[in-house]
């Protein structure tokens, strides 16, 4: 007998994959109207990995609640987990100084809308590449997760997740060439970091006020390398970074060249004593005449 699986595994050899991607969700029965959430883990064993990238398609009877990155072996994302297109999320990562083990990517939360089969599956431009400083594709898995949704229990249930109550980790924007990028002009380069639901969006808006108030500012969605426009590089840019619940993280860059305004609104209480003691001079020496 133990011949016999010689032959077979000589002839029919196995598979071999060097790491794998897994859909995981914990619920034994999902019913139409029922929230719950499926995780994305990597599993590699001879490889050590560096970078990630995919999509994760899904059935229409699903609805995409939210996406949470708490525990996230990722600590860089290049493009953080959102879905770009309607039943796709779109994703890509760095795992600086490589990656060999067990460990969760980020888990979607999902609502499922109605009865039927659910399916989600990883797209065709879906890969995980080795930490051999050439960026070598591994041979990766990428099974499929199936399963079935119920008739309404009249009772939906919901998973308990953990509020996101942290704003976007700080960062610095800098302004650079635009020939780096293929831009004629000056850019503003930024990027940063959110541990719990990831980054949406940035938003920029300009000010002659260094310390100006979030909330009075005239924001506009933006994204980096942003190009400079006339009047950028005498006002103080702000940026902001906002995640997927809505906390902000904003940073301001001064004005690249000298603003009369705005060294006149810095240091306007200066100006007002310097004023205010020219007055005095006057006065004084108008007394003694």
């Amino acid at each position: 007998m133990r011949y016999f699986f010689l032959i077979i595994l000589l002839f029919f050899p196995t598979a071999s994959f060097a790491a794998e991607f897994q859909l995981e969700q914990q619920l034994s029965s999902i019913r139409a109207g029922d929230t719950f959430t499926v995780t994305l883990s990597l599993r590699t064993d001879a490889d050590s990995i560096n970078a990630i990238e995919g999509t994760i398609h899904f059935s229409p009877i699903l609805s995409l609640a939210d996406i949470r990155l708490q525990g996230s072996l990722v600590p860089l994302w290049i493009s953080s987990p959102t879905e770009k297109e309607k039943g796709v999320v779109s994703f890509a990562g760095v795992l600086p100084g490589g990656y060999q083990g067990e460990g969760k990517i980020f888990t979607l939360v999902f609502k499922a809308a109605k009865k039927g089969d659910a399916h989600l599956s990883f797209g065709s431009d879906t890969g995980a590449y080795q930490n051999d400083g050439k960026g070598t594709a591994a041979k990766l898995s990428l099974p499929e997760l199936s399963f079935s949704i119920g008739t309404p229990s009249g009772t939906p249930r919901t998973v308990n997740l953990e509020e996101d109550v942290s704003p976007p980790e700080s960062f610095t924007p800098v302004v650079s060439s635009g020939e780096l990028f293929g831009l004629t002009g000056s850019v503003l380069v930024f990027t940063t970091q959110d541990k719990n639901s990831g980054i949406v969006r940035y938003d920029i808006a300009r000010s002659y006020y260094k310390r100006a108030n979030e909330n009075s500012l005239s924001w506009s969605m933006t994204a980096s390398p942003y190009l400079l426009i006339p009047g950028d590089s005498t006002q103080y840019l702000y940026v902001r970074a906002v995640d997927r619940a809505g906390n902000t993280r904003m940073e301001v860059v001064p004005p690249q060249e000298f603003s009369v305004i705005a060294f006149m609104l810095a240091w306007w209480w200066i100006l007002l004593l310097v004023a205010m003691a020219g007055l005095v001079v006057l006065f004084v020496r108008f007394q003694k005449q």
